[in-house]
């Protein structure tokens, strides 16, 4: 059985028939509010964020969730919500010992504070919260442990700028489908996915949602090929396939 190549568009048609429109970024703040899920989730909305208090809140998402489950953030941001944490201001006002002791729950807490004191310096700025304020990658590239991966998120999901977001998973993927060797630096992939499909935001923050959704299901260190909507297309299945008495 010979590689059948996927389009990049391709994997997201036939990711988003098997999972449909997946609502993020998340915002824990509205869960359960109209358009929202208990979880904060927005399917196919794609109005959100509306305020700079929502843009906050991804930014301090795509701080806390380095090196850690979302269930392990969504238990943070309700704390610090709890504790009066919700604009930067309010971060500027505590002390890092404090912080970190009300993010504990993310893991490494003691560098996530001090990071979170620097976003909120940055954004505390007068309209700094605003869309049409976005920074530029360069700039967030700029502060203290914020690597590409959270520079990209804060852009597409907090200021709808059509930035690809790439992950561990995205690699893992796109490697196994042939369209990379697995060698490909983070910029490189990113680059090939703004070649390869519309500069979109729309398009780029629901096949990013859907990659997740698809390793979490499927796309494992040890895969689960049943039912995977890409399989066909999937060196690893192909490989195994032949290997099958």
């Amino acid at each position: 059985m010979k590689l059948a190549r996927l389009s990049f568009p391709s994997v997201h048609s036939r990711l988003l028939k098997a999972y449909g429109p997946q609502g993020w970024w998340p915002l824990p703040s509205m869960s359960g509010k109209r358009g929202f899920d208990s979880r904060g989730y927005h399917p196919g909305n794609y109005r959100w964020p509306r305020t700079g208090r929502d843009r906050f809140e991804i930014i301090l998402g795509s701080i806390l969730t380095q090196n850690t489950a979302w269930t392990n953030v969504e238990m943070t941001l309700r704390k610090l919500s709890a504790a009066g944490f919700e604009l930067p201001e309010d971060f500027l006002r505590t002390s890092c010992s404090r912080l970190a002791r009300s993010i504990r729950s993310s893991g490494y807490f003691n560098q996530k504070a001090k990071k979170l004191k620097i976003v909120a310096k940055v954004f505390s700025r007068p309209g700094a919260l605003e869309q049409r304020s976005a920074p530029s990658r360069e700039q967030l590239l700029e502060l203290w442990g914020i690597g590409r991966e959270t520079a990209d998120s804060i852009l597409l999901y907090a200021f709808a700028r059509a930035v690809f977001v790439v992950d561990a998973y995205t690699r893992r993927i796109f490697t196994r489908l042939g369209a990379f060797d697995g060698s490909e630096s983070y910029d490189e992939i990113q680059e090939a996915f703004h070649r390869r499909l519309p500069r979109n935001t729309e398009l780029f923050n629901e096949l990013h949602a859907l990659i997740v959704e698809h390793a979490k299901r499927h796309c494992r260190s040890k895969p689960d090929c049943s039912d995977c909507p890409l399989s066909r297309s999937c060196r690893y299945f192909l490989s195994s396939s032949r290997q099958s008495p």
